[in-house]
C-alpha cells in the first residue's frame, strides 16, 4: 500500500504491481457497469459509492476494499428496500415501542417466501454476507484487486436489476 503525501496522492496506485496502473482505462472498466433504472434512487447512491470507491481505488488501492465491501452492505439494504415495496414488514416493534430493523436473513426468506427473488439470487445475495466479512480481514485485502472489484460490481448491478425488476405474472 503507497503512503500518501503531498506529493503523490494524485498519482496512480501500482497495487503492489511491476506496472504503473493506467488511470483511464481503470476508471472505464468501471464506469462500463450500468446500473437498472428500476432501481431506487437511495440505492442507485449507495452504489455509486461503491462505484467511486473502486474508481479512486486506483489512486489508493485500500479504497478499492471499501467498495467491495460497500458492495455487500448495499444488498443487505436492497433487500430490505425491496420488501418495503412488496408490503412485507422490516422491523417489529418492541417492548418500549421502538421499532427494531429484521435481520437480513429473515428478510431474504420473506423475498423468497414471495417468490420476489430466484433461488440462484437468493444463494448470490446470502454469499454476500458472508463475502463482506470475509472482505473486511485484512489478510484478504491485497487479494481485492481490479478484476475482484469488477465482478463484485458486476454481480452486484446485476442482482439489484433482478431484485427490483417487476415480478413475473
Amino acid at each position: 500500500m503507497k503512503r500518501l503525501n503531498r506529493t503523490n496522492w494524485l498519482e496512480a496506485d501500482q497495487h503492489g504491481g511491476p506496472v504503473p496502473v493506467d488511470a483511464e482505462a481503470w476508471r472505464d472498466a468501471f464506469l462500463a457497469i450500468r446500473l437498472d433504472p428500476r432501481v431506487p434512487p437511495e440505492i442507485a447512491a449507495m452504489f455509486e459509492a461503491a462505484r467511486g470507491c473502486m474508481i479512486y481505488g486506483g489512486f489508493f488501492a485500500p479504497l478499492v476494499t471499501l467498495g467491495v465491501e460497500h458492495c455487500y452492505r448495499l444488498l443487505e439494504a436492497a433487500v430490505r428496500a425491496r420488501c418495503a415495496q412488496l408490503g412485507l414488514p422490516v422491523a417489529i416493534r418492541d417492548r418500549q415501542g421502538k421499532d427494531r430493523p429484521l435481520s437480513f436473513q429473515h428478510n431474504l426468506r420473506q423475498l423468497i417466501g414471495r417468490e420476489a427473488i430466484s433461488d440462484a439470487d437468493a444463494t448470490l445475495l446470502r454469499q454476500a454476507g458472508e463475502l463482506r466479512d470475509w472482505a473486511a480481514l485484512p489478510e484478504h485485502h491485497a487479494v481485492i484487486g481490479q478484476e475482484y472489484a469488477i465482478t463484485a460490481l458486476t454481480r452486484t448491478a446485476g442482482l439489484l436489476g433482478r431484485l427490483f425488476a417487476p415480478p413475473p405474472h
